[in-house]
């Protein structure tokens, strides 16, 4: 029996369409389990590290006619007061600015340009690294940057000075001159990059380099805190806004970009993921239709086999072994398939300096195993119904 049932599917006509459900299934499964990994991954890159019932944001005054004609923007003693006395703020800082003029040069790649710097409290920066890190008489000074900043060196102004490219990886191996000047004195460092900040959008250098500079080559009188990030309850959104609203202060642009970023992103996401669902059952449903098919074309070999005394429930368990078997091979070549591209992602985005996890997440497990489940079982009744029925 056993031979004869595998020599009908075998030399069955439909052999190619079993090729080519085989081939959707196989694509369509593909798409399902990369479209939730990436989302998983991109959800764990732009919420950060941090824990999902606080978040990090960066205020500024709204800048007017008046600010224009030279009166202060800055926060006063009062007004930090109050934003630190309000129950959704957990912790604030103060970016402190550069007092003294500074530039970075490279005789190597053959630029010069004017630069910025601001200086933060450790705990609110979201790159983790030793070597950030500055005492004084030390020649070298680390600098962090923003992941939006190497963007616009890559596709702004490199293209239009002819300069090279980076990749996050490349760039943190190349060396500058950063020259600062004030007071009448000039210091020449070797400024090298060490990481890229997703949360805050500036240039970064360790707080005890920037007050000592500032006090050994300010050469301006401090103006007030300029900029502020607070840690901030993620449920009392509506109260912040409000009360940035109200008091005339605004988010850092940065934070509205990612988050149309993220809603384009999972708008995407789920119209691939959309596309891969109805691939995937539009493949199984010729799955079945081909196996319902043979049945019905070999009903009278079925039936002969059912004089002789063969149970129907062996003949169901030979045929749906035969679709376990081939299922099964769809399934392992999609995992592969789906580990090999998201392992391939994972090694393209450390190059652009954003560190994902190279773990499937448990989700795709979990989908996986319940599309593998609902699809042998719908097969395996439909099956058994049709066997049952030539009885």
């Amino acid at each position: 029996m056993k031979n004869l049932l595998q020599k009908l599917i075998i030399h069955s006509k439909n052999r190619w369409q079993f090729i080519g459900a085989g081939i959707g299934s196989f694509l369509g499964l593909v798409l399902v389990l990369s479209a939730v990994q990436l989302y998983c991954d991109i959800q764990a890159v732009l919420n950060g590290k941090d824990s999902e019932s606080t978040e990090f944001v960066i205020i500024n005054k709204r800048v007017n006619l008046l600010n224009t004609l030279g009166v202060n923007s800055s926060f006063s003693k009062d007004e930090i007061a109050e934003i630190e006395a309000q129950d959704f703020v957990e912790q604030t800082a103060a970016f402190i600015p550069n007092l003294f003029r500074v530039s970075a040069s490279s005789s190597v790649l053959g630029f010069y340009t004017e630069l910025f710097f601001e200086a933060i409290d450790d705990a609110f920066i979201d790159v983790q690294n030793s070597s950030f890190d500055w005492q004084e008489g030390d020649q070298e000074l680390p600098v962090i940057l923003s992941k939006d900043y190497l963007a616009l060196y890559n596709f702004g102004f490199a293209p239009s000075q002819g300069l090279p490219q980076f990749t996050a990886s490349s760039i943190s191996r190349v060396s500058l001159d950063v020259t600062i000047k004030g007071q009448g004195k000039t210091k020449v460092f070797t400024g090298r990059v060490v990481g890229f900040s997703d949360r805050i959008n500036s240039i970064l250098v360790p707080k005890d380099f920037m007050l000592w500079a500032n006090q050994n080559y300010g050469n301006q009188k401090e103006k007030g805190v300029a900029r502020l990030i607070l840690k901030t309850n993620r449920s009392a959104s509506e109260q912040l806004e409000q009360f940035l609203s109200n008091n005339g202060y605004e988010l850092s642009s940065g934070r509205l970009i990612s988050s149309k970023a993220n809603t384009v992103l999972q708008i995407i996401l789920a119209i691939i993921l959309l596309i891969g669902l109805i691939v995937f059952m539009l493949s199984a449903l010729v799955f079945l239709l081909n196996f319902q098919l043979f049945i019905a074309h070999s009903k009278e070999n079925i039936r002969l086999l059912l004089q002789l005394g063969h149970h129907s429930n062996s003949i169901v368990k030979l045929i749906f072994k035969r679709l376990l078997i081939q299922f099964s091979i769809i399934c392992i070549l999609s995992f592969l398939t789906f580990l090999a591209l998201h392992l391939s992602f994972v090694k393209f985005a450390k190059t652009q300096g954003i560190d994902i996890n190279n773990i499937v997440h448990p989700y795709v497990i979990i989908i996986t195993i319940v599309i593998i489940v609902l699809f042998l079982t719908t097969n395996y009744k439909s099956i058994k119904k049709l066997v049952y029925q030539l009885t």
